[in-house]
């Protein structure tokens, strides 16, 4: 069996958390995500009115899901993710989550700084570790599929939002 050290998953993990969220550290070698600047998660969002973000595309009315909804989610798995790394356990009251649908300019400039500086810490604290406890580790990584479903699903909304 063949092993890596712990800093080799941690960059890897770090690498695609980074794509993700950031989008891709060096555009001319992606995962996942399209190889310009500025498309993941918070690069979209940037370009995305509070209006925008508070429509609701899914047909059940204005308390439906939004761009501002998926943003808000991220924030609070980054969060809950931050939170339990520094010895807090885990809240898996995923539906507190979804509590936000629509925003105004002010609170939703503070919703993506947010959303930034969760996943900033959470990127920090990775990258710092040195060893990792088990129980983090499959929940770490779910948070790369994670952020990527909802970075399609952003993106979708968006263009439904657009036309």
């Amino acid at each position: 069996m063949t092993t890596i050290p712990v800093s080799t998953f941690i960059t890897s993990f770090v690498d695609l958390l980074t794509e993700a969220y950031a989008g891709p550290p060096d555009p001319h070698t992606t995962w996942f995500i399209d190889n310009v600047p500025d498309s993941g998660i918070l690069g979209i969002l940037a370009g995305v009115s509070a209006d925008e973000a508070s429509k609701s595309v899914d047909g059940s009315g204005k308390n439906g899901t939004t761009i501002a909804s998926n943003a808000e989610h991220l924030r609070w798995s980054l969060e809950n993710m931050n939170n339990t790394i520094r010895g807090t356990a885990w809240d898996s009251n995923w539906p507190e989550s979804w509590k936000l649908t629509r925003t105004e300019e002010e609170e939703w400039d503070q919703l993506r700084q947010a959303l930034r500086k969760e996943y900033e810490t959470l990127r920090d604290l990775v990258s710092q570790q040195k060893e990792m406890p088990a129980e983090y580790v499959t929940g770490m990584i779910a948070l790369i599929p994670h952020a990527a479903y909802h970075l399609g699903t952003i993106r979708q909304m968006l263009e439904r939002v657009r036309s």
